[in-house]
C-alpha cells in the first residue's frame, strides 16, 4: 500500500504544473454558472431543473473524461517516452495509480458540480432538494463512469490524445441518443450512458415514480458490474505486454 501511494504521489507531482487539476475545479464551476443563467430564461420546478442539470452533466462526462485522460497520458508520453510508466517494477500498481489519478479528481469534480448546484438552488430560494439525494447523485455519476475512465486510459496510452478526445465527444453524443426511446433496450450495454440513466432513474424514483423502474436499475447494475470488471481485467492484462506507442518506441 505504501508503494502504491508513492506511485500516485509521484504521478500527481508530475501533473502539478499542468491544467489537469485546475480543470477539475473550473469546469464544474463554469457548468454551474451556465446552467444558472439558463434557469433564468426557463421557468420550471426544482426537480425538473435538477433532472435537466444532471442529464447535461452526465452527457458531458465522457467528453470531459476524454480530455483529462488525454492530458494525463500525453504527459506520460512526454516523460521519457513513457518509460516512467513502463519501466517500473510493478506494472499493475503503475496502471492502477494512473486510473486512481483520474478517478479521485473526478470525484472532486462531480462533488463540486452537484453540491455547488445545490448551494446555488438554496441561495435562489429553491427548496425540496436535500443533501441526501445530492450525495447519492454524486456517487452514482462518479461510480458509473469507471468503465469510461478505463477505456479512455487505454485509448490514451495506446493511440494518443487525439483518439481519446474524439471518442469522448462521440460517446457524449451517442449517450444523448440513449436517453430517448431509441436507447431503452440497448443502454444497458452502452457504458457511457450509465451515469445518465442511473441518475435520472434515481431522481424519478425519489419523486415517487413507478417502482418497476427498480427492475431497470437492477439489470443496469448487473451490466455495469460486468462491463467494469471486463474492462479492468482486459486493460491490466494488455498493459503487462504494452511497450509504448509506435511513435514513442
Amino acid at each position: 500500500m505504501t508503494e502504491f501511494y508513492r506511485f500516485i504521489k509521484s504521478k500527481g507531482y508530475r501533473m502539478r504544473h499542468s491544467l489537469f487539476f485546475p480543470v477539475h475545479i473550473l469546469i464544474p464551476l463554469v457548468g454551474i454558472f451556465l446552467y444558472l443563467a439558463y434557469m433564468g430564461l426557463r421557468q420550471a420546478g426544482v426537480w425538473e431543473h435538477l433532472t435537466t442539470y444532471v442529464t447535461l452533466l452526465a452527457m458531458a462526462y465522457p467528453a470531459i473524461a476524454g480530455i483529462v485522460t488525454a492530458m494525463l497520458t500525453d504527459r506520460e508520453a512526454k516523460a521519457g517516452k513513457m518509460q516512467n510508466l513502463l519501466a517500473v517494477p510493478g506494472r499493475t500498481k503503475a496502471l492502477a495509480a494512473e486510473l486512481m489519478l483520474l478517478y479521485l479528481p473526478g470525484l472532486l469534480a462531480v462533488g463540486i458540480a452537484m453540491f455547488g448546484f445545490g448551494a446555488a438552488l438554496v441561495l435562489k430560494g429553491e427548496k425540496g432538494v436535500g443533501l441526501g439525494i445530492l450525495f447519492l447523485l454524486v456517487l452514482v455519476l462518479w461510480a458509473s463512469n469507471l468503465p469510461v475512465y478505463v477505456m479512455h486510459l487505454f485509448l490514451g496510452l495506446r493511440f494518443g490524445e487525439g483518439v481519446t478526445i474524439g471518442v469522448g465527444v462521440a460517446e457524449s453524443v451517442i449517450s444523448a441518443v440513449m436517453l430517448t426511446g431509441l436507447g431503452d433496450g440497448i443502454w444497458y450495454v452502452w457504458w457511457p450512458s450509465y451515469g445518465m440513466r442511473f441518475s435520472t432513474l434515481l431522481i424519478a424514483l425519489r419523486q415517487g415514480a413507478d417502482r418497476r423502474l427498480w427492475g431497470q436499475m437492477r439489470l443496469g447494475g448487473i451490466c455495469y458490474l460486468t462491463v467494469s470488471v471486463l474492462f479492468l481485467v482486459i486493460s491490466f492484462v494488455w498493459f503487462q505486454r504494452f511497450e509504448g506507442r509506435r511513435e514513442e518506441a
